[in-house]
């Protein structure tokens, strides 16, 4: 899977990572906590990263490193109770489990694959295209639509409206 984007729930204003699978429509969508909503959002670290740039979540990959290991994959394990259970994975195979949020961010700032378990999707996959996600930017559209809409009412005039079929004219004839 792939980490589409990052979207804010309209009621809750909760940070939502939509993850959709790779040639294919089906996508989950995880709660992520507001900080590591920011360093996905920040994406990859990049190849030089002084110590003032390093954040958290950078950490987890040096350390594996400096232990001989090194990070392989994200994995959403199972979802128990609404909750969805994650792990980081090593490329020895240990688990490291984690809060999903945390799992995601780590793998978003080391560029790793991502996978989730085929009975999380079976329970609550959905629609990447039901949701909308296949348009490029759903927000970004809908807000270009609104300003083609003002700068066309900017310089309307009465007349560019023009008088409906069957309208009574300015003297209140009727056409008929």
């Amino acid at each position: 899977m792939r980490l589409a984007r990052l979207a804010v729930h309209r009621m809750t204003r909760e940070p939502l990572a939509l993850l959709v699978e790779d040639e294919a429509d089906r996508c989950l969508v995880v709660s992520v906590r507001g900080p590591q909503a920011e360093v996905i959002d920040r994406g990859p670290r990049s190849a030089v990263t002084d110590d003032d740039g390093r954040l958290t979540q950078d950490l987890i990959a040096d350390l594996a490193g400096l232990l001989g290991r090194r990070l392989d994959h994200a994995e959403i394990t199972d979802l128990v109770d609404d909750r969805f259970h994650a792990q980081l994975v090593l490329d020895d195979g240990t688990g490291l489990p984690a809060r999903p949020s945390d799992v995601l961010a780590v793998a978003v700032r080391e560029a790793l694959r991502i996978e989730v378990a085929d009975a999380v999707l079976d329970a609550v996959g959905q629609s990447f295209s039901a949701l909308g996600g296949d348009r490029p930017e759903p927000a970004r559209e809908a807000a270009e639509e609104v300003e083609r809409m003002r700068a066309f009412l900017e310089e309307a005039t009465a007349q560019d409206f023009g008088r409906p079929p069957g309208a009574p004219d300015a003297e209140g004839r009727d056409p008929g």
